[in-house]
């Protein structure tokens, strides 16, 4: 309850003085469980600091307040009512009164000021743990951006365009300002009804499916019914371009213009390395396709920021126990090719480290890192990619990505509509795997031959079901046939 100080002639006036008139009955605060207010007189109040209330609603406990508004005698109206956060005081007769925001006075140059003090000072990272977001090791007081819309706004601008936000990817999860999410259940954003069948050319589908006839001739006079199961169409122009929805508002995302992206890579034995020989382990290749499945999420969202990008970092950290120098720099490489479709930063960096246990992290981009031949392809890609990436136009879309995620679309809906394991629609799956590889190397011509084992797996799958039904169909006949004679 709010400290009230009244000196004696304050106390006479309020006593005296007919604006401050408190003599009328003081109706119970409770709520009724239709809705509206309780019109019972109020015995008092059931506990100190809260409003009275009558017999019935003395479990309903709200804080007391005095109202603020000034009135024409220039003193505060003084009347209780009830207490609410981040506003005004202000009884049922005035509350409509407008109050002056003494706060909103001074100057914006003091009150982003008084916003740095309560608000994170630091760079805010993906995981909290232990650490403080307030360089003195201090707490945050975020509460103030509730007060009003003007000192949100005010304050929001502060904290999202001035400070940097890091972005963690580790194995399968995607974490930002404490909060993660799996990667893998962010399918939804696929766009997974929105690719259909017929963007295959009709005379390639014809000439491989070939006539549905169905054999067998029917004796039967009997027509049975065939439902047609109704589908959904598809939208042959809708995006298809993976994007991560982050746990942060689209508003207050779009409002960052500094990020900060870590991979971390753990220790997981053999990774792929690039043109190492036919010894790579098929599934740390997998693996690291999963990490750039991700980084393409992540780089679709950052794309749907119009705004420039005033800085981003990439991080990437390898395990030391698995990584040494030359490994690290072909991986590396590969896992920056997402960010070729990214545009108007105005400052990317890169940074490439170890992990050593308890001694923290080892730096490898050293002064001398340039002059080994693994260093020296790793500087001139960095180079190239950051001169793209600073650039004010958009890349175009590549046909093999956007082709790609058309193909995963399309499984999906098979296995959404296909009930039944079906052992040809999981071989469709197992290609997947060489199709990403010909996505992140760009190579059409080699998804493309993937695509025509995809197109022969579905049409084979077809023709078995035409032959079921075929064969359902003379037995269906048969058992027609014997139900008849036998009559």
């Amino acid at each position: 309850m709010e400290a009230r100080v009244r000196d004696t002639g304050h106390t006479t006036h309020l006593q005296t003085c007919l604006l401050h008139n408190n003599r009328r009955i003081t109706r119970c605060s409770g709520r009724l469980r239709k809705g509206g207010n309780c019109v019972f007189r109020a015995i008092g109040s059931f506990r100190p600091g809260m409003m009275p209330t009558c017999q019935i609603h003395r479990h309903q406990l709200r804080r007391i307040g005095w109202c603020q508004a000034p009135l024409s005698c220039g003193f505060e109206c003084g009347r209780m009512c009830e207490w609410k956060p981040h506003g005004f005081q202000l009884c049922f007769d005035h509350r409509e009164h407008p109050m002056t925001c003494y706060f909103l006075k001074i100057p914006i140059e003091m009150r982003l000021r008084i916003y740095q003090f309560l608000l994170p000072d630091r760079d805010v990272p993906a995981r909290y743990e232990k650490s403080s977001l307030a360089s003195d090791g201090g707490g945050v007081h975020t509460s103030i951006l509730c007060v009003n819309r003007q000192i949100h706004d005010e304050a929001t601008g502060l904290l999202y365009r001035t400070r940097s936000f890091s972005i963690e990817l580790i194995d399968d999860w995607l974490s930002m300002c404490n909060s993660s999410q799996n990667g893998s259940s962010s399918n939804n954003h696929h766009a997974l009804d929105n690719h259909r069948l017929q963007q295959m050319s009709p005379g390639l589908v014809m000439a491989r499916q070939g006539p549905r006839v169905l054999g067998g001739v029917s004796n039967s006079a009997y027509t049975p019914t065939i439902r047609s199961n109704k589908c959904l169409a598809f939208d042959a122009n809708a995006s298809v371009e993976p994007v991560w929805d982050p746990t942060l508002s689209e508003r207050y995302f779009n409002m960052i213009q500094s990020f900060r992206i870590e991979i971390v890579l753990p220790s997981l034995g053999a990774w792929w390395l690039p043109n190492s020989g036919p010894a790579n382990d098929r599934a740390s290749m997998s693996r690291l396709l999963n990490y750039c499945d991700h980084l393409h999420r992540l780089v679709g969202r950052l794309r749907l920021i119009r705004k420039p990008i005033a800085r981003l970092e990439i991080v990437i950290k390898l395990d030391s126990a698995y990584f040494n120098q030359g490994d690290a720099f072909p991986i590396a490489r590969f896992l920056l090719r997402p960010f070729w479709r990214l545009h108007n930063v105005a400052k990317p960096g890169l940074r490439l480290t170890t992990i050593q246990g308890s001694w923290g992290e080892v730096e490898l981009l050293t002064s001398d890192w340039a002059s080994s031949p693994a260093g020296g392809k790793l500087s001139a890609y960095t180079e190239h990619l950051f001169e793209h990436m600073s650039g004010s136009q958009s890349p175009p879309e590549l046909p093999v990505f956007t082709a790609y995620w058309q193909l995963e679309n399309l499984l999906s809906y098979l296995r959404k509509h296909c009930r039944d394991t079906d052992p040809k629609i999981e071989k469709i799956a197992g290609l997947l795997y060489t199709a990403r590889f010909a996505r992140e190397v760009e190579d059409l011509a080699h998804f493309r031959m993937i695509w025509n084992q995809v197109v022969d797996i579905w049409f084979d799958c077809l023709n078995e079901r035409v032959q079921f039904q075929s064969n359902v169909v003379l037995l269906i006949n048969a058992i027609c046939g014997t139900v008849q004679n036998g009559s």
